[in-house]
């Protein structure tokens, strides 16, 4: 799975590059932005495309990452809680698996120290034929 993944990344970042070659033109000139919101008007100064496109893609990536900060402590706080019930519950099944043996082995020896002697049974032969 692990090579997948590393092929399927690669052929992704084969296949931006590919754009990125084929519209070099696009992405070295040089554009402003003019933000215009009804009561004025903000001119960006002129940057190329490129640094537009990694701009926007970062703050992206921020806002994303930050939108989904506090799931990620919620989930890490259930995860070990889950993880303290699991090593609770694990050393239950060996506490009551030593219980079990040392039970098993407590039986045995009665058994085998009670055990009666067989009886014989009358009209029986110990002879084989």
């Amino acid at each position: 799975m692990r090579k997948v993944k590393l092929g399927f990344w690669l052929i992704l970042l084969i296949l931006l590059g590919v754009v990125f070659w084929q519209n070099r033109p696009f992405f070295m000139d040089k554009h402003g932005i003019v933000l215009d919101y009804g009561v004025g008007t903000y001119q960006m100064p002129e940057f190329q495309v490129i640094l537009y496109f990694l701009i926007f893609f970062l703050t992206g990536l921020l806002v994303s990452y930050f939108s989904s900060l506090s799931e990620r402590f919620v989930a890490r706080k259930s995860l070990r809680k889950l993880n303290e019930e699991l090593n609770g519950a694990r050393k239950q099944i060996a506490d009551l698996e030593s219980a079990l043996a040392s039970r098993q082995m407590a039986v045995a020896d009665n058994d085998a120290v009670n055990a009666p002697e067989p009886a014989m049974v009358a009209g029986s032969s110990d002879v084989l034929i």
